[in-house]
């Protein structure tokens, strides 16, 4: 128990260092892209260099790139808040089920959004085109297809130890 304990600690800065990554880089690019430097948007190649993009499209692009982030972050506290329950020794408990499923749904939910904004990318860039928007671009990616796969392994992990410490406490009543 005092090496499960040990790992935790071990691991909780390693979490608070990779969500303060997570951060900066996935969602600077997000917001670099769509509100920071606007000219990285008519740079891009489905955006004709001559469009005129309004503000509102660029807000609303950027909460649509923020959205996988955002879900990916819930995973991230989510695991932080596991591995502190895990630290203070609380294994086998309803709590730990509970976010390793919250965590997997999270995951997977960052996932799919992934996806689906890489897919909607060549859309939202050249939405405002004299020529129209671009179809989107459907593609297989697997690091998006990884944190679906992923997070639906940590659901099922939670799953079963709650299922786990359900029996186990239907049998305490027998003995």
């Amino acid at each position: 128990m005092n090496r499960i304990q040990l790992m935790a600690t071990a691991l909780l800065p390693v979490m608070g260092v990779f969500c303060l990554f997570y951060v900066i880089f996935t969602g600077h690019d997000a917001l670099d892209l769509a509100i920071l430097t606007p000219e990285r948007w008519l740079e891009s190649r489905y955006a004709h260099p001559q469009a005129q993009i309004p503000q509102s499209t660029r807000i609303i692009a950027a909460f649509a790139m923020l959205s996988p982030v955002i879900a990916g972050l819930v995973a991230v506290f989510m695991a932080i808040y596991v591995l502190n329950l895990v630290r203070q020794g609380v294994l086998f408990d309803e709590r730990i089920a509970r976010g390793f499923r919250v965590a997997g749904v999270a995951t997977a939910v960052s996932g799919i959004l992934g996806m689906a904004i890489s897919w909607l990318r060549p859309t939202i860039l050249s939405w405002h085109n004299q020529g129209g928007a671009r179809a989107p671009d459907l593609f297989f990616h697997s690091d998006t297809a990884g944190l679906i796969v992923c997070g639906a392994m940590f659901w099922l992990v939670g799953w079963i130890m709650r299922e786990a410490k359900r029996i186990a406490d239907d049998n305490e009543g027998f003995v």
